[in-house]
């Protein structure tokens, strides 16, 4: 669907595990018919379960919100709660059969135009993608966004 105006769709969810489903399902279907619907609902679930996981955003009480925005270069944000550390890409390991955390932002990495963060650990973080709606779609291993600020 294309607009004359970016399309934009905000909303929040408990700070709960279940609640990273709800999120990916509702990305997914905006991204209907784009192409790009699964890397969408892939990096949602990734930031959200990032969110619950390592911030304030999944104590009791928490909530993430997700941001979509819907043009040629769409973005995907989510905000956490801050607390615990600054959401970084982390280098490829040399044996990644024993990293058992780590590879999910660098996944998000490769699949977006860009990546970046804005915020702090006391007021919380926005950790957000850019996908090119006009590119192929699918992982592509030249393309390593870094992590911007």
């Amino acid at each position: 669907m294309r607009s004359p105006e970016p399309l934009r769709w905000r909303r929040t969810y408990p700070g709960r595990a279940d609640q990273v489903a709800v999120a990916r399902r509702f990305a997914v279907s905006l991204f209907a018919g784009t192409g790009y619907e699964e890397e969408a609902g892939f990096i949602v679930a990734e930031l959200a379960s990032n969110a619950v996981r390592h911030t304030h955003s999944g104590h009791h009480g928490g909530w993430f919100g997700l941001e979509v925005v819907l043009e040629d270069v769409a973005y995907v944000g989510v905000t956490d709660q801050g607390g615990g550390g600054i959401p970084v890409v982390l280098p490829e390991s040399p044996d990644q059969s024993v990293a058992e955390h780590g590879r999910g932002l660098r996944a998000v990495s490769r699949l977006a135009a860009a990546l970046g963060i804005h915020g702090s650990s006391d007021g919380g973080h926005t950790v957000w993608a850019d996908l090119d709606l006009c590119a192929e779609t699918g992982i592509r291993p030249d393309l390593q966004a870094v992590l911007a600020s």
